[in-house]
């Protein structure tokens, strides 16, 4: 009898445990095991609370958990009352009575504290986990579900339940997500799933040999997680094999629910990839967009309108889910596709639709993040019909992706005939969830409704009530918590006391935004996921709205710089003296290094670069560093030489016929750009050329010759970056004639080290002929077998240029310079920068696992990475992010690449030119640059830019 009762106990608590494990955060789980069949009105309420669950009768369901609570404490069961209390406590949570939730989770776990520490207890505890996390992430609080899950992850693995463990793996991903730590998130779930693979790069091949999982329902909700943070960390294509591995079988299964919310995610997947195609070109949309009829992301080489249009087909089959929020927020992103797209007709009947079906949402943050989203596309409409977006200053709008290309098309008139919410309707949307964030007790959903609402009393002018919105929205984020988003109202703050002319309150709220987004580089490659800005749109703003704050000059200040001084474009006369401390400069300066840094974390994804500061008198002390940096209404040039204060210059613009600066100089770089060409003929072929040398240069000539300065050091900014300096011309010479030159992200990525040219060793590869839909490079055998005759040389060329038998070479010996000569691509996104090899691309992600093989081992690192034959995208105006992507991914000191493909003799001929320079010791890398392309310049056959300007060097020039 004894026996008998301990199996029917334990098919109790099992029963109850599997209730329990429903409960994941992507989603309720209908895992299928066999329940037993036993008598005891005990068991009957059991099955019969599960079963309503189920069903989705919350309610009944509740009062049958409830009496299985009162029955269990009479038979003083306290294991069973207590997975009562729990599941109870689940089911209040369906309902959205968080208090009641709260109560039974808590009475719950104060009745197992004092049970004997078995197995059974263990495994009802760590169930109770599992909910009070769901239940903690519900409410607002990631930071502690995060905790309570791994507190249930260590329990089921003291217990070695391993279908436990990879939940609550699970589980932790989905917290990590909310607080935006993707990199983390992604290694939970390597783990979860099984896969070893330490760099979330997970190919085709590994999804498909996945191991074994506890249940097909796990494994669906593992790579559907997956696929969501590596579509986030930028690995779009790896996102899309996970979630297509997700969607199949999820098929198999035939769960409406679960494939709807997996429909959803393959929707914003495709998505990114066509915003990926979008990225360096800001421009709208050039055409309508239509549902392309499936949801199958089966083929990645598609248009943006193509990828938009397979967005549209996933959001509506992610519509017919069963779950009100994932219809929501399906909708939500058509809505935003659509502005995004002008599709002006579609929003009037999908608004209305979202608005009848918000009301019915459970209470939780994500419904608050439902309506905040819903706010802020109504925000981004109503700034359109307006007519003048540019007046409104809110971060709310930064991301609206219409905003950017409203002076060229601009929607008003269209927009005015729709009838759209007013602001006031906007601001009670708000108002209701900043009540429902209130009544959780939800502090971050609670910030971000204030934030909103301070946004709102902007656009409608109320200056004073939007500060008051934006200071309370502030304190109600804990100190260290939820620094993703306090951030933002930093940022709005600082714009509002801008506004009211507080400019030493504005940057000192802009300097605390922009510490706070340093300190999240560490981990965080996202800010705000509620709000889904993009980079751009979200970060780089707040550095230079920082920097042309400090940067403003003021005429009535004490201490007047001499060597601060104004620039009309239109002319080359020195204007007013302007007042900027060194302090201001000096801040100004750092803080746009920091952005380029920013730039390349965002670009990899992950933080992957340390930054150490170098003084430049430390480097070279003929060395001068030119920072340009492009703001709203001018370009602002930062001198900084050896021993002497910062010197600061900037070009005003008249900007009559643009809207901006970036405009302006836009233009005369397409022009530089057209006419480096040597096909195309110009009555004034040097014209733009001498344009950006005034701008540069010509303000400082002066100063170069003092301080005796033979390098000169570019920190480019905006559309300048993808122009090479060495073209650029005085009216007389280019200037490479006059001084060497190079490329920094930033002097705190140089490293001091300095080449010994004694018994140098090159590893050089190749390849010539015709591989992967790539023409052949006729002069590279010529160019490696001349580099070998000049150094000691490892040499690969064709079949033997593989990366195995690279990666066993630079394992084995040290060489100090590798050189391939191949073809290859600069993009501004990292899954487009490769390098070819015989037979695959080498992605710039996977650069330092080929390359950093001695450096790994204790060697000396490579010194010198020579890229020839390759070049930047076409069409990508960021494009030579991805340059300095792959000078930072490799780990060389110094990186000498080509903006274009040469595919001439001249390659060859600068190459053996470059390297007689540089085995001379007193050589430095810049100047044998300049030696070599001076070479060409100086030749009758390839005096043209075309042939010598594309080579640029991007590191330490020493």
């Amino acid at each position: 009898m004894i026996k008998r009762l301990f199996i029917w106990k334990s098919r109790v608590l099992l029963t109850l445990i599997f209730l329990a494990s429903l409960i994941i955060p992507i989603l309720i789980a209908q895992v299928s095991i066999s329940t037993p069949i036993v008598q005891p009105t005990s068991l009957q309420l059991v099955e019969q609370g599960k079963k309503l669950y189920q069903d989705g009768k919350f309610e009944e369901s509740a009062t049958v958990w409830q009496q299985s609570v009162e029955y269990f404490a009479k038979q003083g069961d306290i294991l069973n009352q207590a997975m009562s209390l729990s599941n109870l406590s689940l089911t209040y949570q369906r309902l959205g009575q968080w208090a009641q939730a709260q109560s039974a989770i808590s009475e719950s776990q104060s009745l197992l504290q004092n049970q004997p520490n078995t197995t059974e207890k263990k495994r009802i505890l760590a169930s109770t986990l599992d909910i009070e996390g769901q239940l903690l992430l519900s409410l607002g609080k990631p930071n502690n579900a995060l905790e309570t899950w791994q507190k249930a992850t260590k329990l089921y693995r003291n217990i070695d339940h391993q279908y436990g463990v990879v939940q609550s793996q699970i589980n932790q991903a989905q917290a990590m997500q909310e607080l935006g730590f993707y990199p983390r998130a992604c290694t939970t779930l390597i783990s979860a799933l099984g896969l070893e693979n330490q760099e979330c790069q997970i190919s085709e091949s590994e999804l498909e040999l996945l191991p074994e999982p506890p249940s097909t329902s796990l494994q669906i909700l593992g790579l559907r997680s997956l696929g969501n943070v590596l579509r986030v960390k930028g690995q779009v294509k790896q996102a899309q094999i996970a979630l297509l591995k997700s969607w199949k079988l999820a098929k198999t299964k035939g769960n409406s629910e679960e494939i709807a919310e997996i429909a959803l995610d393959l929707g914003n997947t495709a998505r990114a990839l066509g915003n990926q195609k979008l990225s360096g070109d800001r421009k709208q949309l050039p055409i309508a967009l239509e549902n392309s009829g499936t949801c199958n992301l089966s083929n990645p080489y598609q248009t943006t309108t193509e990828f938009f249009g397979q967005a549209i087909s996933c959001y509506q089959q992610a519509e017919l889910g069963t779950s009100s929020l994932t219809r929501i927020k399906a909708q939500l992103n058509l809505l935003s596709l659509f502005i995004k797209s002008s599709q002006w007709s579609e929003v009037p009947e999908l608004l209305e639709q979202i608005q009848s079906q918000i009301p019915s949402l459970p209470n939780t943050s994500k419904a608050i993040s439902a309506q905040l989203k819903l706010a802020q596309n109504l925000i981004c409409l109503q700034s359109l019909q307006i007519g003048d977006p540019n007046q409104v200053q809110t971060p709310i709008l930064q991301s609206c992706p219409i905003v950017q290309s409203t002076a060229q098309n601009n929607p008003q008139k269209e927009l005015q005939e729709l009838k759209l919410p007013s602001l006031q309707e906007t601001t009670e949307i708000v108002q209701t969830a900043l009540e429902l964030a209130q009544n959780l007790g939800d502090k971050k959903s609670e910030a971000n409704a204030l934030g909103y609402l301070g946004a709102i009393s902007q656009s409608l002018g109320d200056v004073a009530s939007a500060e008051q919105f934006t200071k309370q929205a502030l304190l109600n984020l804990p100190e260290r918590e939820n620094s993703e988003i306090a951030y933002l109202w930093q940022w709005q703050l600082g714009r509002l006391y801008q506004a009211q002319g507080k400019i030493p309150k504005a940057i000192a709220t802009y300097t605390s935004a922009v510490n706070i987004l340093e300190s999240l580089r560490q981990d965080l490659v996202v800010t705000n996921a509620d709000i889904q800005f993009n980079f751009r749109d979200s970060v780089e703003p707040v550095y230079r709205e920082l920097v042309d704050l400090l940067l403003k000059p003021s005429h009535d200040q004490q201490n007047q710089d001499e060597s601060t001084t104004r620039t009309s474009p239109s002319n080359n006369m020195e204007g007013t003296v302007l007042a900027i401390n060194q302090d201001n400069l000096n801040q100004a300066r750092n803080t746009i290094e920091s952005l380029q840094l920013a730039e390349l974390n965002n670009f990899f994804r992950e933080a992957c670069i340390d930054a150490k500061p170098q003084r430049i008198d430390q480097l070279d002390p003929d060395a001068a560093v030119i920072y340009s940096i492009v703001l709203p209404k001018r370009l602002a040039v930062i001198l900084s030489r050896p021993g002497e204060p910062l010197k600061y210059n900037e070009i005003e613009f008249d900007l009559s016929s643009s809207n901006s600066a970036s405009e302006s100089i836009e233009r005369v770089v397409n022009e530089m750009y057209a006419n480096l060409n040597p096909s195309i003929s110009s009555k004034e072929p040097l014209r733009a050329n001498q344009q950006i040398y005034d701008w540069l240069i010509r303000p400082l000539e002066t100063d170069f010759a003092q301080s005796n300065i033979k390098t000169l050091v570019f920190v480019l900014d905006g559309d300048l970056r993808s122009l090479p300096m060495s073209a650029l011309h005085d009216g007389k010479q280019y200037l490479v004639e006059k001084y060497n030159i190079a490329l920094t992200p930033g002097l705190q990525l140089l490293s001091s080290s300095t080449l010994s040219r004694q018994k140098l060793k090159t590893l050089a590869a190749g390849l010539a002929e015709a591989r992967q839909g790539f023409s052949s490079l006729p002069g590279v055998t010529k160019e490696i077998k001349d580099i070998a005759n000049i150094f000691s040389s490892k040499v690969f060329l064709d079949q033997d240029f593989i990366r195995s038998r690279l990666k066993k070479e630079i394992e084995a010996s040290s060489f100090p310079i590798v050189h391939l000569a191949t073809h290859g691509q600069f993009s501004s996104q990292a899954d487009e920068t490769f390098l070819l090899t015989w037979d695959e691309r080498i992605n710039v992600k996977n650069l330092d696992q080929l390359l950093n093989s001695a450096e790994a081992q204790g060697r000396n690192p490579i010194d010198l990475l020579i890229l020839s034959a390759c070049q930047t995208a076409a069409g990508d105006k960021r494009a030579v992010l991805g340059l300095a992507g792959v000078a930072m991914r490799s780990g060389a000191r110094s990186t000498l690449a080509t903006l274009w493909s040469v595919q001439d003799q001249s390659t060859a001929n600068f190459m053996s030119q470059f390297y007689e320079s540089f085995k001379q010791p007193e050589v430095s890398k810049a100047e044998a640059l300049r030696q070599a392309q001076i070479s060409l310049l100086h030749s009758p056959q390839y005096q043209h830019p075309f042939y010598w300007a594309p080579f640029v060097l991007v590191g330490n020039w020493l």
